[in-house]
């Protein structure tokens, strides 16, 4: 049955599903081709292009209303000079007998003393009010991307007391005190607010901070006094929508988020915001302002406490919190932390010397012979890459994973480039460019592997080995990318069904034979997808150990809302809106967007990814590369898009690391998170100037801000360290606190 008859049920029924994890369109699979010769399909050996609809604007949809301004509180909580937790003591010590001014002075001695020398774990506190508190979600996403170790105190209902900041031995729990709000208010009822924190656990949380030299950041402030000081005065205030509020770093703020441009503009949307100024002779820094508006503010304490806060709202759906909450969080820990932050981009082009569908502007679908590659389009993408890379210096290391079907190549081909080429010289031009791209095994003739037998499902992975050998193109023999993610367990329950969606079955239904020969021909890591929710990881950056077969990780690729049949703008667009626009099949945009509006809005979901941190691929295919005009392709005016929203924001590199490195970073992130529930202990001294960890547990870990000898890897300004541990055992390495 031909994909003209059937993608609109596909379609249909897989949007239900997609959308219910929050996906996004997923164009996957590809086409089956048995000739050795230039690709010319027969009907009867079509394999659809499975479509899986998604949410086309996730982080808008997820994007909250502005939400109200905070209550107006008015006085403030008195700092009480005889209240410290000093190091070694389980209960707020006392001052007997002294004048206030001798108290504080006494106090501040001691406060001085142990912040010199009081060891603290490397563990944030988040506190906030309640389940319902934005905030508590924002610090948390951020930290579980990271792979940060923390608490959650929710103020409205947990006390909070000096015994639970203190650890067994005497020292600080906590290296971080990260607040939702500098006020913590919530309604008591008949319009009362009050405070999560009452005014003596202020000062508990306030004597550890100043006695353990810890460092507070608040998601959230405004003027006022309550519950101290912060050293802002109002301007203004105002609810920001959809069209954003820029924000500029200061001199301060370039320091405090050194891994953004400092010429970046942070942009505001969907928010309550304060527009401040800094208070005339208090100790205080803006770090980001509009104008001669604050807009964020570190402060010093009269105590001498150091305090980081914002004066807008914002989600982990945002933008604006993906740029500072990690250097918040960063700030507040001095850069000594479990787990790290790195930026990435990979895409993978599928189905290489195949051929595609091709969808066509008045909707109408071509699958025999459909869109084949040409030499010219393979040497241009080479050419756009290499343009890429001059464009976007940050993005310098870029280069494309090439999923090939090497069932079509033609095996006789030379190996001369033709920069003008037609079909017929595919192969010979990527003989050429060989070592130009990255290769990866896409199976031979690109058949879905959910139920077939071992011997055919071996010969298909090692058949496309022999082939890429043959033609001179390095390809990892320990990654496998089936096509259309085939055999691992989301499939149609009855075979000979090509009108229905698939079901994800989950792993446990996977095809048991393509585990085995993948196993046996040493694939270690198998391609999922981050549409289907058995593909998911538990954790960020993670891979899934196969329950089946545990020698394999399932690394999930993103999908992308360009489709893998069409080739040039006014297709994509067409598609595009035939699905989302107002009267698409799925409307979800109030009108059809043009094609600058749909790249823009594609890249934004993309961009996500990237400032989240998120370590896996893109995936395209073949017709995403067709020079539609100019060397201009779908998939580059994409990347070119991307990689320009990125370089405006921020300075640190893009990391392009081959398969084999990306999947392997998954696995060690499998290693770093199960330590972190195992209980792992980290502690750092700040007289020795180090950081000691233990753990109940035999693995890996990542700490940031230590240098560990042969395994440290610098990133910007930051340095993190790979530790191997072994069970009960301390492993103590140099530390490189930031200021």
């Amino acid at each position: 049955m031909t994909l003209a008859r059937t993608l609109s049920s596909r379609l249909s029924a897989r949007l239900i599903a997609a959308a219910t994890v929050g996906t996004l369109l997923a164009l996957s699979g590809g086409v089956q081709g048995a000739s050795a010769a230039p690709p010319k399909k027969q009907p009867d050996k079509q394999h659809d292009h499975a479509l899986v609809l998604g949410d086309p604007a996730a982080t808008q949809r997820k994007a909250t209303k502005p939400p109200a301004p905070l209550p107006k509180m008015t006085g403030s909580v008195p700092i009480k000079p005889d209240l410290t937790v000093r190091p070694g003591q389980k209960t707020p010590a006392t001052t007997q007998g002294l004048s206030t001014p001798q108290a504080q002075a006494q106090a501040d001695g001691a406060a001085t003393a142990a912040a010199t020398s009081a060891k603290v774990g490397l563990r944030a506190l988040v506190i906030g009010v309640d389940g319902t508190d934005w905030g508590v979600d924002t610090w948390k996403a951020t930290l579980d991307r990271v792979g940060a170790a923390y608490d959650v105190l929710l103020s409205k209902s947990q006390p909070l007391t000096a015994a639970s900041l203190l650890r067994a031995d005497g020292a600080g729990k906590y290296n971080a005190i990260l607040l939702t709000s500098s006020m913590l208010l919530y309604d008591a009822g008949g319009g009362s607010y009050v405070s999560g924190l009452d005014g003596t656990e202020w000062n508990v949380l306030w004597a550890y901070e100043r006695d353990y030299a810890v460092r507070q950041a608040a998601l959230y402030t405004s003027y006022g006094t309550f519950p101290e000081n912060y050293c802002l005065s109002a301007s203004s205030e105002t609810s920001v929508g959809d069209t954003a509020l820029p924000a500029s770093l200061t001199t301060a703020g370039a320091g405090v988020f050194d891994y953004l441009k400092s010429t970046a503009k942070v942009p505001i949307v969907q928010s309550y915001v304060y527009r401040t100024r800094v208070t005339a002779g208090c100790a205080a820094d803006p770090v980001l302002v509009n104008g001669s508006d604050v807009l964020g503010v570190r402060t010093t304490s009269s105590d001498g406490r150091e305090r980081l806060a914002l004066t807008f709202t914002s989600n982990q759906y945002l933008m604006q919190a993906n740029l500072v909450t990690y250097g918040m969080f960063r700030w507040a820990t001095r850069g000594l932390y479990l787990g790290e932050q790195r930026h990435f981009i990979n895409v993978d082009v599928d189905d290489w010397f195949n051929s595609a569908d091709h969808y066509y502007p008045d909707g109408h679908i071509e699958s025999d012979p459909g869109y084949q590659m040409s030499g010219h389009d393979a040497y241009n993408a080479y050419l756009r890459q290499t343009a890429l890379r001059t464009t976007y210096p940050l993005a310098s290391g870029l280069t494309l994973n090439l999923a090939y079907n090497g069932g079509d190549a033609d095996l006789n081909a030379g190996s001369l480039c033709s920069p003008n080429g037609g079909i017929s010289t595919l192969t010979a031009t990527t003989r050429c460019l060989a070592t130009k791209f990255r290769w990866l095994n896409h199976t031979l003739t690109h058949p879905e592997l959910n139920f077939t037998d071992y011997a055919t499902t071996s010969n298909e992975i090692s058949a496309n080995r022999t082939v890429a050998t043959r033609l001179g193109l390095s390809q990892p023999n320990t990654v496998l990318k089936t096509g259309e993610y085939s055999g691992l367990g989301v499939y149609n329950d009855n075979p000979d069904d090509d009108v229905d969606p698939p079901t994800d079955h989950g792993l446990m239904a996977s095809n048991p034979q393509l585990l085995n020969a993948a196993r046996d021909l040493g694939v270690r890591y198998l391609h999922g997808n981050m549409s289907f929710p058995s593909h998911v990881p538990s954790c960020f950056d993670c891979g899934i150990v196969h329950p089946m077969e545990p020698s394999i990780t399932v690394v999930p690729d993103w999908p992308t809302n360009i489709a893998y049949f069409t080739t040039t703008p006014d297709e994509q667009i067409a598609f595009y809106n035939a699905y989302y626009g107002p009267a698409g099949k799925f409307p979800f945009w109030p009108s059809n967007l043009t094609y600058a509006q749909m790249l823009d809005a594609e890249a934004q979901v993309a961009l996500t990814h990237l400032a989240t941190g998120s370590v896996y691929t893109h995936t395209f295919h073949i017709a995403n590369l067709r020079d539609y005009g100019s060397g201009k392709t779908l998939l580059t005016d994409w990347l070119d898009k991307v990689l320009s929203q990125y370089s405006s924001y921020y300075s640190v590199p893009l990391l392009t690391p081959d398969w084999p490195t990306l999947a392997a970073y998954t696995t060690q992130r499998n290693a770093h998170f199960a330590e972190l529930h195992g209980n792992v202990d980290a502690v750092y001294d700040p007289a020795a100037r180090t950081v000691t960890v233990t753990s109940p547990l035999a693995g890996s870990l990542t700490v940031s801000g230590v240098t560990a000898s042969g395994t440290a890897t610098t990133y910007g300004a930051e340095v993190s360290s790979k530790l191997t541990l072994s069970t009960g055992t301390a492993v103590t390495v140099p530390a490189s606190p930031r200021s």
